[in-house]
């Protein structure tokens, strides 16, 4: 069963749900069902998360309580797969032994190192086959494609660059303690660039900062390498703004979010405690409001939100507690730095209500708790 699993999570960011909805709710049917079979089969313990039981109990409350109060039910049990399936991972990768946690990073790993291939090799020569498909199939919408091809910031296989800059800024963390993490790096940072996506960059030089800091390294040397990190986004940001199309600038970019964000306090005042319901969400311009936790708690209600920090905070703090004893500090940074780019990328982006990509984020989350535990 455990090859299965690999290879579910190396597939699943290759299935975008705004792309593929068909095959993707093929796949997701099939993985919950497989990841129900497993805990059933196996019995996970679940000793190594008895610490979190109550914020974990609460959340599934607030997901009861979201469906109940629900303004559309249907559509909120259609949305339900994804936390489900993203609870049980987290459960699992929670449970697996140590070797096979090495095995589901290595296959994380590698899984990013493809996308980063394709994402690289979009930029070179795939716009112009994307704009072939376009003209072909005579697609009414697609505007943003054309806006992303123009600007040459590439998306493969997502549908967006910022959900790709997310998914590869989340991914270069795992590869810090790789025995040839240079050019695995190279190539993933690399293909980010190519996203230009700054909200992604912002992201991952904090959580590095986060990973020297844990490291006990926060020398002169790394010092320097956060500030050129800084100086890189200031320089996309000046690229970005070089243009006359007023859309496409990152100014432009920041005022629409914190449109979203007013529009979505809007919603939360309504209907603070319950919510609107899972998958219910929706703003005038976006289906998302581009900071998933003002659309958790627009969605699930005050319990929502509050059960997601809880269960954020105690396993940072569980981490942190028990960093120096764990069988492998480097890669217990790495996971935290992992976890820290997801959480921080997600104050100005969606990708948490994207399977493809916050699936692989609940496993990196449930690694975290295992390393962090290990002595117990």
């Amino acid at each position: 069963m455990f090859q299965v699993l690999l290879s579910l999570i190396f597939i699943r960011p290759f299935i975008s749900s705004f792309a593929f909805p068909y095959l993707n709710s093929l796949y997701s049917a099939f993985f919950l069902i497989f990841l129900a079979s497993w805990v059933i089969i196996k019995k996970p313990a679940l000793k190594k998360i008895s610490f979190l039981k109550y914020p974990l109990i609460l959340f599934c409350l607030a997901l009861t309580i979201s469906i109940i109060f629900s303004s559309d039910k249907l559509n909120s049990l259609g949305e339900l797969y994804k936390y489900i399936s993203g609870l049980l991972l987290f459960l699992i990768a929670a449970s697996l032994e140590y070797e096979d946690k090495i095995k589901v990073i290595h296959a994380m790993i590698i899984t990013g190192l493809v996308i980063s291939v394709l994402a690289i090799y979009q930029y070179f020569f795939g716009f112009q086959h994307i704009l072939d498909y376009i003209s072909k199939q005579k697609l009414p919408d697609a505007s943003f494609a054309l806006d992303y091809i123009s600007r040459k910031r590439v998306f493969s296989p997502f549908v967006t660059p910022n959900t790709l800059a997310g998914y590869l800024a989340m991914i270069i963390p795992l590869t810090l303690t790789h025995k040839n993490k240079i050019w695995l790096i190279m190539l993933l940072s690399s293909a980010l660039l190519l996203t230009k996506s700054l909200g992604a960059l912002i992201s991952l030089v904090l959580a590095l900062g986060l990973y020297f800091y844990l490291q006990g390294r926060l020398e002169k040397r790394r010092i320097i390498i956060l500030l050129f990190g800084l100086a890189v986004v200031g320089l996309l940001f000046i690229i970005r703004s070089m243009t006359y199309m007023q859309h496409l600038q990152p100014i432009f970019s920041a005022t629409m979010r914190l449109n979203y964000w007013k529009d979505t306090l809007e919603i939360i005042r309504a209907s603070p405690i319950t919510g609107v319901g899972i998958g219910n969400f929706n703003l005038t311009h976006s289906r998302y409001a581009h900071n998933s936790y003002l659309q958790i708690w627009a969605e699930m209600g005050i319990l929502g939100i509050a059960s997601i920090l809880w269960l954020i905070l105690t396993i940072f703090k569980s981490a942190i507690e028990n960093i120096n004893v764990s069988p492998n500090k480097r890669l217990m940074t790495g996971l935290l730095a992992a976890n820290a780019v997801f959480l921080i990328h997600n104050l100005v982006d969606f990708s948490f209500f994207l399977p493809e990509v916050s699936l692989i984020w609940w496993v990196i989350f449930g690694l975290a708790i295992y390393f962090s535990n290990f002595s117990k």
